[in-house]
C-alpha cells in the first residue's frame, strides 16, 4: 500500500507542475471508475450476506448493530460475523462517498 501512496504522491507533483495530459486524465478516470465498480460489487455481496442473517434472526442489520454495540445480543459466532459485515459495509460506503468527489 505504501508503494501505491508514493506513486500517487509523485503523480500529484507532476499534476501540480502541469505534467497532466488527456491520457493522464483518462487513465485516472478509468482507475476511479474501476474502483467504484469494484466497491459496488463488494457492497452488493456484503448486503446479500447480511440479508441471510437478517432472515435467520428476523431483525434488520441497523437494529442488530445497535443491540450488538450495547451488548444485548450475545457474542456467538454468527453475531460476530454479522457485526463484521456491518463494519465492512460502512467502510465501503465511506469509500464510495469519497470517490463521488472524484
Amino acid at each position: 500500500m505504501a508503494d501505491v501512496v508514493n506513486k500517487i504522491k509523485i503523480l500529484e507533483e507532476l499534476a501540480k507542475l502541469g505534467g497532466e495530459d488527456e491520457v493522464f486524465l483518462l487513465t485516472i478516470d478509468k482507475l476511479t471508475r474501476y474502483k467504484k465498480d469494484k466497491l459496488a460489487e463488494d457492497l452488493k455481496e456484503i448486503k446479500a450476506q447480511m440479508r441471510s442473517f437478517e432472515d435467520e434472526y428476523a431483525m434488520d442489520s441497523d437494529a442488530f448493530i445497535l443491540k450488538f454495540d450495547k451488548g444485548e445480543v450475545g457474542d456467538n459466532m454468527d453475531f460476530m460475523e454479522w457485526a463484521s459485515l456491518c463494519d465492512m459495509k460502512k467502510r465501503i460506503q465511506d469509500r464510495l462517498i469519497l470517490l463521488e468527489g472524484v
